[in-house]
């Protein structure tokens, strides 16, 4: 007799439901949230949702976006090492994947999910930006779409970053305007080469938050504390990690040279007026072919009950052009890998704190020493390095 695959499950409409209406209420009170589902007025299962991360709230606002619907959303599995959200999540019958890594389990359970009649989410650039801009989107996502050949949209929320930056110590009060579109139809994916898919995938997933917000004022008590997490370079004299942040200013401690930031995110001082364009600036600096970090690193993974310690071990790191490396300890065991720039793929950052990197299944958090910030130098590095190889490649 031929097997039947199970059913893929939905969230628990009680606890859904029952959680985003009181979501969606704090968010439009507090946050002044609006939405236009214009765009999804059709919209049903099967069916993939395609969004920009723009911010550690994104999941609600997607989720506010596509309500009533009950999507299935697709997350990195770092967040099942947090006891209190474990249940929950499983609960929420979410998928977890592990990012920048080839995982042929989590393309069948979306399959079976959409198999199944659902929605599912997914963030294609498989990281939260830390920068208000889009990143490059994963590897495959254009080849999961073309397989599924199930209607595609996408779910922007404008402004989340401005509201909820990665690197902010507190949140502003702006506005937020969540938006979506309906990116192809099965008899567009049909006709379009998996190349052709790609392309607009890129341009509906590209995003800059600042020009899409841009006059909207932004309040906080203190606009700049937190931003030394991914501004670490002084335009004015060069020096590194020397910048401190508070009050609404940033003020470098080598040269004196100091910069205010508005409601509006807009910088008074010489050289930039926004903050992407320090960032760019910063990744411009940094040369692909000689530059190299090393340090000693605390090491964070998830121990045997499934909860995440950031403290289970000790090792010294290194990245160039070639390779990165790590010898050290991990829970009292010695373990040392290498891997090329493109096996990694990227690392996710927790701002001023570590960046991340999969050795065998495992996710370890490399809390760089001695100073935490340097953990955005290690990501934007290993980026310039991965983007300058592709195009020596075309």
């Amino acid at each position: 007799m031929k097997k039947t695959s199970k059913k893929a499950k939905k969230p628990f409409a009680p606890l859904y439901y029952c959680a985003f209406l009181l979501v969606s209420t704090y968010y439009r009170l507090r946050w002044h949230v609006k939405t236009d589902r214009t765009a999804l007025k059709d919209l049903k299962g099967p069916a993939i949702v395609l969004a920009p991360h723009i911010s550690d709230k994104d999941h609600f606002l997607v989720g506010m976006e596509l309500f009533p619907h009950r999507p299935t959303f697709v997350l990195s599995e770092h967040f099942m090492g947090y006891p209190l959200l474990r249940p929950v999540l499983k609960v929420m019958r979410v998928i977890t994947k592990r990012m920048f890594c080839a995982d042929v389990g989590t393309i069948m359970k979306i399959m079976r999910a959409l198999k199944s009649g659902n929605v599912v989410v997914l963030f294609p650039e498989g990281r939260l930006t830390w920068y208000g801009h889009s990143l490059t989107v994963t590897e495959g996502t254009a080849e999961l779409v073309k397989k599924a050949g199930a209607d595609v949209y996408t779910v922007t929320g404008n402004g989340a970053y401005l509201t909820f930056p990665k690197w902010r110590k507190k949140p502003r009060r702006g506005k937020i305007s969540v938006t979506a579109d309906h990116l192809f139809t099965p008899e567009d994916i049909k006709t379009l080469s998996v190349v052709e898919i790609r392309k607009r995938i890129d341009n509906a997933i590209f995003h800059d938050d600042e020009q899409a917000m841009e006059d909207t004022e932004y309040r906080c008590s203190d606009m700049t504390n937190g931003l030394d997490g991914i501004l670490y370079k002084c335009p004015e004299c060069g020096s590194e990690f020397r910048l401190r942040t508070g009050g609404n200013r940033i003020v470098c401690e080598s040269c004196g040279e100091s910069w205010t930031l508005d409601g509006r995110y807009i910088l008074h001082g010489k050289h930039f007026t926004r903050i992407n364009e320090w960032c760019m600036w910063q990744i411009s600096e940094l040369d692909p072919q000689y530059d190299r970090l090393e340090c000693d690193v605390r090491v964070g993974a998830v121990n045997d009950k499934g909860n995440i310690d950031h403290y289970a071990g000790t090792g010294h790191a290194a990245l160039c052009r070639d390779m990165f490396t790590f010898s050290g300890t991990v829970f009292g065991k010695e373990i040392s890998f290498e891997k090329t720039p493109e096996s990694i793929g990227g690392f996710p950052i927790t701002v001023a704190s570590a960046f991340d990197i999969y050795h065998e299944n495992r996710l370890l958090y490399m809390h760089p020493l001695p100073d935490l910030r340097t953990a955005v130098k290690w990501v934007t590095l290993l980026d310039r390095i991965i983007e300058d190889k592709k195009k020596n490649e075309n």
